[in-house]
């Protein structure tokens, strides 16, 4: 039993340093490292394929690493926005672009399910088909790591507001059989409470920082964070919005004049304590993301990619996914075939809706073969638009002005 728990203590140990060389290699050759994570969880399958076993385990273990890395992943995104006037532009463009996307891209799929299966209902094929419609921002974040600026801020903007919006949709339509006047009331009145909550969170942890009463702080802060989120969620909150409001204020409160963020505007101390806890937060994003998809890589099974169903489904999603996409840009950015076409890859928050699906409504049509197949090939297309966007020599000036 020692020796079990001995190993159990090297496979982790092993597993955070073969992560840090895979995010090593994807900065030197713009292979996604969340894609090697992928194939390393399968190769370990073949290697050790009893621990396969409990396939309910596994699920169980990737809803709560999923979950702890989705609010991890928007807070590490959102604490490096700097939100100015002169950015609002950018902003605007960002989040129209993450919701015409996620709107006509979930209508196109939903027609997609509806005729391959006729009888099922068009609530349960849009409650379907947002899943695939999210860009995730926990491969999209940290696979723009260095490109440039301007573009690297569009597509943080874009897969949060993607993540969030969809989370919004998906919520919506499980929570409501039908739409009315009430239902859109309570989406506008969660909105107006999750903001309240959130700048209410920000101004007491300010004061939590600035009392500097113990060493740890860091690790109870985060703790304060996922304990609002789970008691949003279970509540059919947008929990994730304070998440975003949190990080985005926590960035720039520098930069903040409101009279009642004023006082905190020049405080050299919460400065660095800031400073701080955004390594933290990074650092745990990192190990997170790094044991949920070698989780999920390691649930797959592979004989599902074999079925030619998946594979004409997976690639009229991909279809709809990336010409909605191509149309889109094209139409309202001039751009088309630049790095923010190639970067909308399906992953984390893809995998977690996909799970979430009320089985009333779910179908075996989209089985976790389609999920993989759309997800990897979502991010080898990624993978060739950074490759792409790093040979390109950006100049300074905005697309998006």
């Amino acid at each position: 039993m020692q020796q079990q728990f001995y190993i159990a203590l090297i496979a982790f140990s092993l597993l955070v340093i073969i992560s840090y060389v895979f995010s090593l290699i994807s900065k030197k050759f713009k292979i996604p490292s969340v894609l090697l994570l992928l194939l390393l969880g399968i190769s370990a399958r073949f290697t050790f394929p009893d621990l396969a076993d409990s396939v309910e385990i596994l699920q169980q273990s990737l809803q709560f690493f999923g979950t702890l890395g989705l609010i991890l992943i928007v807070l590490e995104g959102a604490l490096e926005l700097d939100f100015t006037r002169k950015k609002l532009p950018l902003i605007r463009n960002a989040f129209f672009s993450a919701l015409s996307i996620l709107v006509i891209t979930t209508g196109l799929i939903a027609l997609v399910i509806k005729l391959f299966v006729p009888e099922l209902e068009i609530r349960s094929c849009i409650i379907n088909a947002i899943p695939f419609s999210i860009i995730s921002s926990a491969i999209a974040i940290p696979s723009v790591e260095n490109v440039f600026k301007l573009k690297k801020e569009f597509v943080v903007y874009e897969s949060i507001f993607s993540d969030i919006l969809g989370i919004l949709l998906f919520n919506f339509f499980v929570m409501n059989p039908e739409v009315s006047g009430k239902s859109l009331g309570f989406v506008a009145l969660d909105l107006f409470l999750v903001t309240v909550i959130a700048v209410g969170l920000t101004i007491l942890i300010f004061e939590f920082i600035k009392k500097d009463i113990l060493q740890i702080r860091f690790i109870l802060l985060l703790s304060v964070i996922v304990l609002l989120f789970v008691i949003g969620k279970m509540l059919h909150f947008s929990s994730l919005v304070i998440i975003l409001i949190f990080g985005v204020i926590l960035h720039n409160a520098p930069r903040i004049k409101w009279w009642i963020f004023k006082k905190y505007a020049e405080d050299a101390k919460l400065k660095q304590h800031i400073d701080q806890f955004k390594i933290i937060t990074i650092e745990g994003a990192f190990m997170i993301r790094t044991i949920f998809f070698f989780v999920f890589g390691y649930s797959l099974n592979l004989m599902s990619l074999l079925d030619f169903n998946v594979i004409i489904l997976g690639s009229l999603i991909l279809l709809v996914i990336y010409g909605s996409r191509y149309v889109y840009l094209k139409i309202f950015h001039k751009e088309s075939l630049s790095l923010e076409f190639y970067v909308a890859p399906r992953g984390l928050i893809t995998i977690l809706l996909f799970y979430s699906i009320p089985e009333s409504d779910s179908i075996g049509l989209l089985s976790e073969g389609v999920l993989f197949y759309i997800i990897l090939v979502s991010a080898l297309i990624m993978m060739l638009g950074v490759m792409k966007g790093s040979e390109e020599k950006f100049v300074q000036k905005s697309d998006y002005h």
